[in-house]
């Protein structure tokens, strides 16, 4: 006789209910979240969420938060705004289990408006972000800057970048259902046309314009025009607008026929796109690891990679005491296993390799770089705060306890940061200097 877990998996999709699609409460929880925020950190004066607010899809996306700073935010003050931005998400996410998918984590990017309009500092994804509630004439300045910005190498570099990290079949390992509850059921669809098919029909309709398109269903609407197999995207609208209530395309072969599709697609569009392709010697039979490979050679800014890493920092320390935290309905294992994965060669690694080449002009490692600045840029206990954080990843742990461990890291993280935003200062100083633009 089969378990009451056997026959659930046996039984066909067809027959399986969904939860129905939710009301939209996006409005409300990105208004709430910057008050509260900017209650408790004055400094934060604006916040905006990656895509156009239509992306937003209730029940399964979740908000990628960035917050704007006031320009006297100094670099002592980011420690003690990274904890209490924790607080704050920490609290709502107690209050509110419906919105464990939304705050799946803290706010990633986070700069001053001075920062935002300096060409030094200049990212491609600000184009991708949508203002909700900021000082009206800062935000007419901000946009006003982007909007005047043409079009140029790192654009191109930024949106390549994105493409030859998707370009690959779908792998049905890389994007588990978390924190979706009800909605769980319909992550498959989710995941496979949102998160893993539009990043890179979004840059390559970029590449192709050549403009930053900021929103994910406008970078559809736009392929759909300017790419071959149009039913593709017809396909993808129809799931969308369902709220993926289609339960024949979670069978198999019909998942898997979808999955074959949309990645013939990328390949017909990427076709189309490689012509035009200059920061490379982009050929129509490249693959994902030949795009990759050529790609790194490619000459980027290495001050992007330090600045990159000193925005990423600012309200990490947050992150993972949020992780750290014990909330019923909100799982965090996975995300804090992400974080420990890529942090310390993010903020420490990449950065500390960067400032080397811009002070030195040198290819030096992390601690090499680091070394070098003992004494000429930072102070023996600045030596120390550093070393403190790059070594704390190397401490052994039981698994069991990996939220222990993620906070013994973030414990290490204040003095770190200082010192990062000191030397991200310093390292765009020479490198207005040197030229190295």
């Amino acid at each position: 006789m089969k378990d009451e877990k056997s026959e659930r998996l046996g039984r066909s999709m067809t027959e399986r209910t969904f939860a129905s699609c939710p009301e939209n409460i996006f409005p409300a929880f990105i208004l709430e979240y910057f008050e509260r925020a900017k209650n408790a950190c004055p400094r934060i004066e604006g916040i905006s969420g990656k895509w156009e607010f239509e992306d937003l899809i209730p029940g399964l996306s979740d908000f990628d938060t960035r917050f704007f700073f006031s320009d006297d935010t100094t670099a002592e003050e980011w420690p003690e705004i990274s904890r209490a931005v924790g607080r704050i998400h920490t609290g709502i996410c107690r209050e509110y289990p419906g919105r464990a998918r939304i705050l799946e984590h803290l706010p990633g990017i986070n700069l001053t408006w001075s920062e935002s309009l300096y060409p030094l500092s200049y990212y491609p994804e600000f184009h991708q972000w949508t203002l909700y509630h900021a000082p009206r004439e800062k935000t007419a300045r901000f946009e006003e800057y982007l909007a005047l910005r043409p079009w140029d190498t790192a654009d191109e570099l930024f949106n390549l970048k994105k493409f030859a990290l998707y370009y690959t079949p779908y792998d049905r390992g890389i994007d588990p259902p978390i924190n979706l509850h009800e909605f769980e059921s319909k992550y498959p669809l989710h995941s496979r046309f949102m998160h893993y098919f539009c990043p890179p029909v979004q840059s390559l309709v970029s590449l192709r314009l050549k403009r930053l398109v900021r929103g994910k269903l406008e970078a559809f609407r736009l392929a759909r025009g300017l790419f071959p197999n149009p039913h593709v995207i017809d396909r993808t609208f129809k799931a969308i607008h369902c709220h993926y209530e289609i339960p024949a395309w979670y069978e198999e072969p019909e998942i898997s026929r979808i999955e074959e599709e949309l990645f013939r697609y990328l390949q017909e569009a990427y076709r189309t796109v490689c012509p035009e392709i200059n920061i490379i010697e982009a050929e129509l039979a490249d693959n994902s690891r030949e795009l990759k490979a050529k790609l790194g050679n490619a000459s980027g800014r290495v001050l992007d990679t330090l600045l990159e890493g000193v925005k990423f920092c600012r309200l990490m320390m947050g992150r993972l005491y949020f992780y750290a935290e014990e909330i019923p309905h909100f799982d965090s294992l996975w995300l804090i296993r992400h974080e420990l994965g890529r942090d310390r060669k993010m903020l420490y690694e990449n950065t500390f390799s960067a400032f080397g080449f811009i002070a030195w002009g040198e290819r030096l490692s992390p601690d090499e770089a680091l070394e070098r600045c003992r004494g000429e840029f930072l102070a023996a206990s600045e030596i120390r705060d550093v070393r403190a954080y790059a070594d704390s990843f190397g401490k052994p742990y039981d698994p069991s306890s990996i939220k222990q461990f993620a906070v013994a890291i973030a414990d290490t993280m204040g003095p770190f940061q200082v010192v990062l935003e000191k030397l991200g200062a310093i390292g765009r100083k020479i490198a207005q200097e040197k030229g190295i633009l």
